[in-house]
């Protein structure tokens, strides 16, 4: 009897324990506390690497910055910055990088993409600063198929390629007498090569005449990295899906070659891609044997026919009279002296000076090399009345017209494909990206416009009241959790 009064009591102090840690539970569930305090604590460790320390480049890591802060919270990640200087080039940033197991790597510019994949095969890269993924990561095409934006590795992001066929509309709006375009190029420049060979694709689909120019590297600063992201404080717009079949390839080439040996050797265009490792000559795998460059040589359209036709007056008449007897007179009196010696490269400004009594038109890319050349090559086409369309805004300051679009705007989004992959989605499936051309601004040069005569509509900007007044991310619909 006494051990079964001891069970009953036993019973019931266990029934109002249970009851007791039942009521516990409703109020305050300690397990799902703990575990909805973990889930809020997580963060994500990103290595931000950049190929120079310019305004453009800390803008595109500004946009995105402020996309991660929009998106998942600025206390759920950090970001750690090295920049490329004379001390630490990118191999040495990106090591350092890659050996702290950062969660992922965010890169604007070229090189330091290059230094980031060669260093690492499985943390995620987004890129940014890159006009030809397709090309720098050497994405080959299989089957003779367009290439679907994938790159099938580690890395994906934004492309900074402006619209390319927004940029011919421009030449097109901009120049009165539009009958010849000149195409400017650096040999070893393979992503003015690869725009070119772009805008030259869409010029055939017009009718439109075209010739290129090739700049010799011995008069290029040579000291001018071959990345796109050079000290320019603005460029311009980035395009979507203007890619264009170039026939440029099947034209007869003109003027000199920089080929290597042609014979053996075969470069791929912008049309064929890069399918083939480059033999590098010295540190730059850019600019070896198949690279873009080896074989490269100035084109012409199957449209040429023939420079352009100047206004026939009499002034014109007396000049070229006056301008034959005189190289007629000059030639006879250097003739011995230069039969033994070797014929000299034309200076830069003889060669623009050429293409401006050619063409109607210049063109050069966007990131161009010849960007430390454009006073230059803008004060004689201006003074020819030969309309310059630049593809950024550092050259824009010598050309008539440009685009400009902002790179906050890039940065912004490359930050969604971080987003994406921190979602859990495959990398390698994450299709490259680029800029909406919708958002770019027109840009145009007041005092060469008032030298032509020109005077451009409201859809327009005159280039430096803009970037006097132009705030980044200012145009850019940034994310809000609150007005989901």
């Amino acid at each position: 009897m006494k051990k079964r009064f001891l069970s009953l009591i036993l019973i019931a102090t266990m029934s109002i324990s249970m009851i007791a840690c039942q009521k516990k539970t409703e109020n305050q569930p300690i397990n799902e506390v703990n575990e909805e305090s973990s889930e809020d604590s997580y963060s994500y460790n990103i290595s931000a690497l950049l190929s120079e320390d310019n305004t453009y480049n800390q803008v595109l890591l500004k946009g995105f910055t402020d996309c991660l802060s929009d998106y998942i919270g600025d206390s759920h990640f950090t970001i750690t910055t090295s920049v490329v200087d004379e001390e630490n080039q990118s191999d040495m940033i990106s090591s350092k990088a890659i050996a702290s197991s950062p969660d992922m790597i965010f890169t604007a510019g070229k090189s330091t993409l290059l230094s980031a994949k060669k260093g690492t095969d499985i943390i995620p890269i987004i890129a940014t600063g890159i006009i030809d993924f397709k090309g720098t990561l050497r994405i080959a095409s299989l089957n003779g198929k367009s290439w679907d934006k994938t790159t099938g590795t580690n890395v994906t992001g934004v492309s900074s390629k402006p619209s390319i066929v927004d940029q011919v509309s421009l030449m097109i709006e901009a120049t009165k007498d539009l009958q010849t375009v000149g195409i400017l190029f650096s040999p070893e420049d393979t992503d003015a090569i690869y725009q070119n060979e772009i805008f030259e694709a869409y010029l055939n689909q017009a009718g439109i005449p075209w010739k290129e120019y090739l700049i010799p590297l011995s008069t290029v600063d040579t000291d001018l990295d071959l990345d796109i992201d050079e000290d320019k404080d603005v460029k311009t717009a980035d395009t979507s899906n203007d890619e264009a079949t170039s026939d440029s390839d099947t034209e007869k080439p003109k003027q000199n070659s920089t080929a290597l040996t042609p014979s053996k050797f075969v470069a791929f265009s912008a049309k064929q891609g890069m399918d083939n490792d480059v033999i590098a000559l010295g540190e730059d795998v850019n600019t070896g044997i198949n690279s873009t460059s080896s074989t490269r040589v100035a084109l012409i359209s199957e449209f040429w026919t023939g420079a352009k036709k100047h206004p026939a007056t009499e002034a014109n008449n007396v000049e070229e009279t006056s301008e034959e007897s005189s190289d007629t007179t000059a030639s006879k009196s250097t003739k011995n002296d230069d039969e033994d010696a070797e014929e000299q490269e034309p200076t830069t400004e003889e060669l623009i000076t050429q293409a401006c009594s050619e063409c109607s038109a210049l063109y050069i890319p966007y990131g161009s090399m010849l960007s430390s050349d454009m006073e230059t090559i803008g004060s004689v086409a201006s003074n020819a009345g030969v309309t310059v369309v630049a593809g950024d805004t550092t050259v824009g300051e010598n050309a008539l017209v440009t685009l400009f679009q902002d790179p906050y705007t890039l940065g912004y989004a490359a930050g969604k494909k971080a987003v994406k992959v921190f979602n859990g989605e495959d990398i390698s499936s994450i299709k490259i990206g680029s800029g909406d051309s919708d958002d770019a601004v027109k840009l145009y040069n007041g005092t060469i416009a008032e030298k032509f005569g020109l005077e451009f509509p409201k859809s327009f900007q005159e280039i430096n009241e803009f970037l006097e007044t132009y705030e980044y991310g200012s145009t850019t619909t940034r994310y809000s959790a609150a007005g989901e």
